[in-house]
């Protein structure tokens, strides 16, 4: 949200295959997103040729430290019972 995301954007995130608010460069990045965080995916050589088209390597060192950031963070996070402090509201 800081970066100038708007609340119906992130509103989105959950159906951003279906949406049209995300770029190809968001949409390259919630995929490989995805890939590292769900059990059992992994990110295959395809996906990884594409975000090259896109991002430098720099740029993907970056994002995979924030997903795997995230990712640990939710690891972490959930058997000391912390929680999302409304950040990450899901709908039930």
């Amino acid at each position: 949200m800081q970066a100038g995301a708007d609340d119906d954007k992130v509103r989105e995130v959950p159906t951003w295959r279906e949406s049209r608010r995300f770029s190809t460069m968001e949409r390259v990045a919630l995929e490989y997103a995805e890939a590292m965080t769900i059990t059992g995916q992994t990110v295959s050589d395809e996906l990884f040729a594409r975000l090259k088209t896109i991002f430098d390597d720099g740029q993907i060192v970056e994002l995979t430290a924030a997903v795997a950031l995230e990712n640990f963070r939710s690891k972490f996070n959930v058997p000391l019972g912390i929680e999302a402090q409304g950040f990450c509201v899901l709908p039930h």
